[in-house]
Protein backbone atom coordinates (compact mmCIF):
# COMPACT_ATOMS: atom_id res chain seq x y z
CA UNK A 1 0.00 0.00 0.00
CA UNK A 2 2.80 2.45 0.88
CA UNK A 3 4.57 1.64 -2.43
CA UNK A 4 1.39 2.62 -4.31
CA UNK A 5 1.18 5.94 -2.44
CA UNK A 6 4.84 6.63 -3.10
CA UNK A 7 4.39 6.01 -6.84
CA UNK A 8 1.19 8.07 -6.94
CA UNK A 9 3.11 10.90 -5.24
CA UNK A 10 5.67 10.82 -8.05
CA UNK A 11 2.98 10.59 -10.69
CA UNK A 12 1.36 13.97 -9.94
CA UNK A 13 4.37 16.16 -10.81
CA UNK A 14 4.91 14.21 -14.03
CA UNK A 15 1.23 14.55 -14.92
CA UNK A 16 1.30 18.31 -14.24
CA UNK A 17 4.38 18.74 -16.45
CA UNK A 18 2.69 16.76 -19.21
CA UNK A 19 -0.48 18.86 -19.02
CA UNK A 20 1.52 22.08 -18.96
CA UNK A 21 3.14 21.06 -22.23
CA UNK A 22 -0.33 20.73 -23.77
CA UNK A 23 -1.28 24.34 -23.02
CA UNK A 24 -1.70 26.38 -26.19
CA UNK A 25 1.17 28.72 -26.95
CA UNK A 26 0.56 32.30 -28.03
CA UNK A 27 1.88 33.21 -31.45
CA UNK A 28 1.49 36.76 -32.63
CA UNK A 29 -0.32 37.13 -35.96
CA UNK A 30 1.92 37.06 -39.00
CA UNK A 31 2.15 39.85 -41.49
CA UNK A 32 0.54 38.89 -44.79
CA UNK A 33 3.22 38.10 -47.31
CA UNK A 34 2.91 39.68 -50.71
CA UNK A 35 4.35 37.98 -53.76
CA UNK A 36 7.41 39.67 -55.26
CA UNK A 37 6.59 42.26 -57.95
CA UNK A 38 6.65 41.02 -61.51
CA UNK A 39 8.99 42.96 -63.77
CA UNK A 40 8.49 42.44 -67.47
CA UNK A 41 11.48 42.41 -69.71
CA UNK A 42 12.43 45.91 -70.85
CA UNK A 43 10.51 47.74 -68.11
CA UNK A 44 11.59 49.46 -64.94
CA UNK A 45 11.03 47.72 -61.59
CA UNK A 46 7.99 49.07 -59.72
CA UNK A 47 8.49 51.78 -57.15
CA UNK A 48 7.59 50.49 -53.71
CA UNK A 49 5.60 52.72 -51.38
CA UNK A 50 6.67 53.04 -47.76
CA UNK A 51 4.64 50.91 -45.38
CA UNK A 52 1.64 52.65 -43.86
CA UNK A 53 1.87 53.24 -40.14
CA UNK A 54 -1.23 51.99 -38.30
CA UNK A 55 -3.13 54.53 -36.24
CA UNK A 56 -2.01 54.90 -32.63
CA UNK A 57 -5.36 53.62 -31.37
CA UNK A 58 -4.78 50.17 -32.85
CA UNK A 59 -3.48 47.62 -30.39
CA UNK A 60 -0.46 45.91 -31.87
CA UNK A 61 1.06 43.27 -29.64
CA UNK A 62 4.81 43.27 -30.07
CA UNK A 63 7.13 40.75 -28.51
CA UNK A 64 9.23 42.39 -25.84
CA UNK A 65 12.53 41.18 -24.44
CA UNK A 66 12.35 39.31 -21.15
CA UNK A 67 8.59 39.05 -21.39
CA UNK A 68 7.23 36.55 -18.91
CA UNK A 69 4.77 33.87 -20.03
CA UNK A 70 1.13 34.88 -19.88
CA UNK A 71 -1.82 32.79 -18.86
CA UNK A 72 -4.07 31.55 -21.70
CA UNK A 73 -6.95 33.62 -20.27
CA UNK A 74 -4.90 36.83 -20.44
CA UNK A 75 -3.74 36.04 -23.98
CA UNK A 76 -7.34 35.37 -25.07
CA UNK A 77 -8.56 38.63 -23.50
CA UNK A 78 -5.72 40.57 -25.14
CA UNK A 79 -6.59 39.06 -28.53
CA UNK A 80 -10.25 39.90 -27.99
CA UNK A 81 -9.38 43.48 -27.01
CA UNK A 82 -7.22 43.80 -30.13
CA UNK A 83 -10.09 42.68 -32.38
CA UNK A 84 -12.54 44.98 -30.59
CA UNK A 85 -10.24 48.01 -30.79
CA UNK A 86 -9.45 47.39 -34.45
CA UNK A 87 -13.17 47.20 -35.24
CA UNK A 88 -13.76 50.49 -33.40
CA UNK A 89 -15.48 49.07 -30.31
CA UNK A 90 -13.19 50.84 -27.84
CA UNK A 91 -15.52 50.47 -24.85
CA UNK A 92 -15.56 46.67 -25.19
CA UNK A 93 -11.80 46.64 -25.78
CA UNK A 94 -11.29 48.58 -22.54
CA UNK A 95 -13.58 46.16 -20.67
CA UNK A 96 -11.61 43.16 -22.01
CA UNK A 97 -8.32 44.74 -20.99
CA UNK A 98 -9.65 45.56 -17.52
CA UNK A 99 -10.67 41.92 -17.11
CA UNK A 100 -7.16 40.83 -18.16
CA UNK A 101 -5.66 43.28 -15.66
CA UNK A 102 -7.91 41.73 -13.02
CA UNK A 103 -6.19 38.41 -13.75
CA UNK A 104 -2.63 39.74 -14.12
CA UNK A 105 -2.41 43.23 -12.65
CA UNK A 106 1.40 43.25 -12.72
CA UNK A 107 1.60 42.93 -16.52
CA UNK A 108 2.87 46.24 -17.98
CA UNK A 109 1.76 45.33 -21.51
CA UNK A 110 -1.89 45.18 -20.45
CA UNK A 111 -1.66 48.60 -18.78
CA UNK A 112 0.00 50.02 -21.92
CA UNK A 113 -2.76 48.71 -24.18
CA UNK A 114 -5.47 50.04 -21.87
CA UNK A 115 -3.71 53.43 -22.03
CA UNK A 116 -3.78 53.36 -25.85
CA UNK A 117 -7.50 52.62 -25.79
CA UNK A 118 -8.16 55.44 -23.31
CA UNK A 119 -6.18 57.85 -25.49
CA UNK A 120 -8.19 56.77 -28.53
CA UNK A 121 -11.35 57.42 -26.51
CA UNK A 122 -10.15 60.98 -25.90
CA UNK A 123 -9.25 60.53 -22.25
CA UNK A 124 -5.66 61.75 -22.43
CA UNK A 125 -5.24 62.37 -18.70
CA UNK A 126 -6.19 58.77 -17.81
CA UNK A 127 -4.06 57.47 -20.69
CA UNK A 128 -1.02 59.24 -19.24
CA UNK A 129 -1.68 57.79 -15.78
CA UNK A 130 -2.09 54.26 -17.16
CA UNK A 131 1.13 54.56 -19.20
CA UNK A 132 2.95 55.71 -16.06
CA UNK A 133 1.58 52.65 -14.23
CA UNK A 134 2.90 50.44 -17.04
CA UNK A 135 6.31 52.10 -16.73
CA UNK A 136 6.41 51.45 -13.00
CA UNK A 137 5.71 47.75 -13.65
CA UNK A 138 8.48 47.42 -16.27
CA UNK A 139 11.76 48.08 -14.45
CA UNK A 140 14.68 47.03 -16.60
CA UNK A 141 12.53 46.74 -19.75
CA UNK A 142 13.65 49.81 -21.69
CA UNK A 143 11.63 48.82 -24.78
CA UNK A 144 8.35 48.84 -22.86
CA UNK A 145 9.34 51.99 -20.99
CA UNK A 146 10.17 53.77 -24.27
CA UNK A 147 6.77 52.78 -25.70
CA UNK A 148 5.12 54.12 -22.55
CA UNK A 149 6.92 57.45 -22.78
CA UNK A 150 5.97 57.78 -26.46
CA UNK A 151 2.35 57.27 -25.42
CA UNK A 152 2.75 59.78 -22.57
CA UNK A 153 4.07 62.30 -25.12
CA UNK A 154 0.97 61.79 -27.31
CA UNK A 155 -1.30 62.13 -24.26
CA UNK A 156 0.43 65.35 -23.23
CA UNK A 157 0.09 66.71 -26.77
CA UNK A 158 -3.64 65.96 -26.60
CA UNK A 159 -3.73 67.97 -23.33
CA UNK A 160 -1.87 70.87 -25.04
CA UNK A 161 1.16 70.34 -22.80
CA UNK A 162 3.80 71.01 -25.46
CA UNK A 163 6.77 71.20 -23.07
CA UNK A 164 5.70 68.05 -21.24
CA UNK A 165 5.25 66.25 -24.57
CA UNK A 166 8.74 67.27 -25.70
CA UNK A 167 10.22 66.07 -22.40
CA UNK A 168 8.39 62.73 -22.71
CA UNK A 169 9.58 62.30 -26.31
CA UNK A 170 13.17 62.94 -25.19
CA UNK A 171 12.80 60.38 -22.42
CA UNK A 172 11.47 57.83 -24.95
CA UNK A 173 14.45 58.51 -27.27
CA UNK A 174 16.90 58.14 -24.38
CA UNK A 175 15.37 54.80 -23.38
CA UNK A 176 15.32 53.57 -26.99
CA UNK A 177 18.95 54.58 -27.45
CA UNK A 178 18.20 56.92 -30.34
Amino acid sequence: MSVLRFRAGLLWPALLLLLQGCAPAYYSPREPRLPPPVVEQGTQPPVTQPAQVPPASVITPEPLPAQRPQSPAVVALLDTAERQANSGDLESAAASLERAIGIDGRNPVLWYHLATVRLAQGNAKEAEQLARKSTSLAPGNSVQQARNWELIARARQAQDDIRGAAAAEQRARDLAGR
